[in-house]
């Protein structure tokens, strides 16, 4: 089902990093996060060149074995709320995408600079992804081909109808077979990994979106410039200035800005972030610094300072709570995707 749409969603996904990496490198845009700019970056645009030119033409040129299969039997099923899942994904990468790239076309074709900030961002992708977790709960539920009109209720929150499905499934093994939970999950996954895979996958998912909302909603930010010794209070932590250094690299000129970190009374020791002189670049570049925990990320960022023997700094300060699970839930997903495609599944028998 889906083979050509599939295909190009995988072409377009490689083809997104790339170009990602295209505009840091090459210098187009400017964030803490970007690369200082070289010309490397025109090589990665004629890779991605290459990249889509022959994966499309591959996907062109082996069409007649990519053919579809019958239309779907009915709009409530799960292939129905397969596809609109994958119809709401590119939504959310149409609307990102859009308000990535727009200032870049408007300054180029119009002159302009127009800035597109995080509450464009909030309120476009918000109720794309409460629909997406919406669906996530329905889809296991509903039978493939066709099902009956259940309606659409929030029968439950994504992770509950996960594991109200895993435990009636490991109910009947250990009735049937006398399985524990350990062997029976192992069983389970070998006799059907596409979809107990794809639960895991689903709980992948959920963990970035309550990491993505846990960033957004509770973050807490603060500036301020800061002599020796003086200290800056955010949420739990305190930050404590303790002086400049300057030192002279291969390729720049760096100063950095020693800052301990304490977390609820703990010392967390010190982070130092710093500014980076390159004598090619009218800008310093930045490098933030951060430490995670399960709770909550603390980033540094060196905004300016005045002369390095008069030891004032100004810094950043950002606490973004729940960051670290949007990491914990992309390696869910790949643990799920191994799980999907992995050779463990248990070979066909009469008996099955």
């Amino acid at each position: 089902m889906l083979k050509v749409w599939n295909l190009s969603l995988i072409i377009v996904a490689f083809s997104l990093t790339i170009f990602g990496t295209f505009l840091t490198r090459s210098g187009i845009l400017s964030s803490i996060h970007a690369f200082s700019s070289g010309p490397v970056g025109g090589f990665f645009l004629g890779f991605l060149t290459v990249i889509l030119l022959a994966s499309f033409g591959l996907v062109a040129y082996r069409a007649d074995l990519l053919k579809e299969q019958p239309e779907l039997d009915s709009m409530v099923s799960r292939e129905s709320a397969f596809l609109l899942n994958n119809i709401v994904l590119v939504s959310a990468l149409f609307t990102i995408f859009l308000g990535t790239i727009f200032p870049l076309l408007s300054e180029a074709v119009a002159g302009v600079q127009v800035s597109v900030g995080a509450p464009y961002f909030n309120s476009v992708t918000v109720p794309l992804f409460l629909f997406l977790v919406f669906l996530m709960a329905v889809g296991p539920m509903i039978a493939w081909r066709r099902a009956p009109l259940l309606g659409f209720t929030l029968l439950a929150f994504v992770v509950f109808s996960i594991l109200y499905d895993t435990a009636l499934a490991l109910r009947a093994r250990k009735r049937i077979a006398g399985e524990g939970i350990l062997y029976g999950l192992v069983t389970l996954a070998r006799r059907n990994q596409r979809r107990y895979g794809g639960f895991v996958v689903h709980l992948g998912i959920v963990l970035i979106m309550m990491g993505i909302a846990g960033s957004m909603t509770y973050s807490l930010e603060k500036e301020a410039t800061m002599a020796v010794k003086q200290e800056l209070q955010l949420g739990n932590y305190r930050v404590q200035f303790e002086g400049l250094k300057g030192s002279q690299q291969p390729t720049h000129f760096r100063v950095e800005g020693a800052f301990r970190v304490f977390h609820n009374g703990n010392d967390q020791g010190i982070l130092t972030p710093a500014l980076k002189f390159f004598p090619t670049q009218q800008s310093p570049v930045g490098r933030a610094v951060h430490q995670s925990s399960l709770d909550e990320d603390i980033y540094l960022i060196l905004s300016g300072f005045s002369e390095v023997d008069r030891n004032q700094a100004t810094l950043k300060v950002l606490v973004r709570p729940l960051v670290i699970w949007m990491w914990i839930g992309g390696f869910v997903i790949a643990l799920g995707t191994l799980i999907c495609i992995s050779p463990i599944g248990k070979p066909a028998t009469l008996e099955d």
